[in-house]
């Protein structure tokens, strides 16, 4: 079982970081510049937006977009500056588009956020960094554009990117559920992902604790500590050259790295996680891989610390370290 969940969580972080990487180019021409192919070929729209998981009256809108757009070569021109100008992070210069036309933030072109897609911008090589242009994201807001509409995706794009902080992701989620969203919602093409478990996942444990007080848990929350388990822990054990063995046996590597600093300060993390977890009354039987896993390693301070959080460990697991490691 433990090799099976290993396997299975390994790669799903950096797999999700690539998809939703493309779905945010692929956001209708918004990556160099605004595709006004779309705009002049109808067939082309229509074809594209058959492909797209979105609601009919998404289509509609889109459509009635560029039906209007067609009409009007000098919106449709302003709206393509408009598009580089919250690329480019200008906010004096979308200002200006804006005063000119204020319509523009009305139309409806664009499936996975609009314009404030364009403020997000998640990096796939870990040696860069997620970037998110709060100044603009909020001018947008600010002059009338929709935080949200039946478009489910933003939501996800903001609890992925690590730019985006758990205090400014709380609000917009907020603001996000007054204007409507389902607090319930799964991401478009990948129905195993839900807001509840992405806010974990991306360790933002208010916005979690939020969305699991006010909304229904999804069908995966309660299996979430396997996650910790085998999609975190196992795998920085393996990211660190300090794998386990076979049948979660630790390595004289994995026990030397649990005692780092470096590892202290990722466990940390994991139980600000955890936490939330528990304090949504989530199922303690699904820690028990957790716990398995600080007893290979001997790491007492954290047992401890999952008694602390309630959690029931298993009989004389943690006397059995506490008498090992005393006198040492």
């Amino acid at each position: 079982m433990a090799n099976s969940f290993k396997n299975s969580y390994f790669y799903i972080g950096y797999i999700r970081r690539v998809f939703l990487s493309l779905l945010l180019c692929f956001s209708f021409g918004l990556t160099d510049e605004f595709d006004t192919t779309l705009i002049e070929n109808w067939q082309k729209a229509n074809e594209i937006l058959d492909t797209l998981k979105i609601s009919k009256k998404q289509k509609e809108d889109i459509l009635n977009s560029i039906k209007a757009l067609k009409e009007n070569e000098n919106e449709l021109n302003e709206l393509v500056t408009l598009s580089l100008c919250v690329k480019n992070g200008d906010i004096k210069c979308a200002k200006k588009s804006i005063e000119k036309y204020p319509k523009l933030l009305s139309y409806k072109l664009h499936p996975y956020g609009s314009l404030l897609t364009v403020t997000l911008n998640i990096k796939i090589d870990k040696t860069k960094v997620d970037f998110f242009d709060e100044k603009m994201f909020d001018f947008l807001v600010s002059k009338g554009h929709r935080i949200y509409g039946d478009d489910n995706m933003l939501p996800f794009l903001l609890l992925l990117n690590e730019a985006v902080s758990d205090e400014k992701c709380l609000e917009i989620i907020k603001k996000m559920r007054d204007d409507g969203m389902d607090l319930g919602i799964t991401m478009p093409y990948n129905e195993n992902l839900s807001l509840d478990t992405e806010a974990l996942d991306n360790y933002k444990p208010k916005t979690a604790a939020y969305i699991l007080k006010n909304g229904q848990k999804s069908q995966f929350f309660n299996a979430y500590p396997l996650k910790i388990a085998y999609g975190h822990i196992m795998v920085f054990f393996t990211e660190n050259n300090a794998s386990f063995e076979k049948e979660l046996k630790a390595t004289p590597k994995s026990i030397e790295l649990s005692k780092s600093e470096k590892y202290k300060k990722f466990i940390d993390r994991e139980f600000e996680i955890l936490k939330v977890y528990l304090e949504a009354n989530g199922d303690e039987k699904f820690i028990a891989e957790i716990e398995k896993i600080f007893t290979e390693l001997n790491d007492q301070e954290s047992l401890e610390k999952l008694e602390k959080l309630g959690y029931k460990l298993k009989k004389d697991n943690l006397e059995n370290i506490r008498r090992q490691n005393f006198g040492k």
